[in-house]
């Protein structure tokens, strides 16, 4: 007892700020969410804008080569 009052008694629901709980393990979800997206994202982003054009490069030279090849082949 400290200054005659009783701690006994003291209700955790009708304190006049709520208690923080489960802040760290929404904190950690979250970013590992997020971090899935954002990588998702990055990853369509080089897989469709970088390396898809690349590829399609390369597959015509080797076309053109081929159809060369053949034409010098022919004559």
């Amino acid at each position: 007892m400290l200054y005659g009052i009783s701690t006994r008694n003291i209700n955790i629901n009708k304190m006049a700020i709520a208690p923080i709980t489960g802040t760290l393990k929404k904190r950690i979800i979250a970013d590992i969410a997020i971090g899935f997206s954002i990588g998702g994202v990055m990853g369509s982003y080089w897989w469709w804008g970088y390396h898809k054009d690349i590829i399609g490069k390369r597959e015509a030279f080797y076309a053109k080569l081929a159809a060369e090849k053949k034409e010098l082949a022919d004559n």
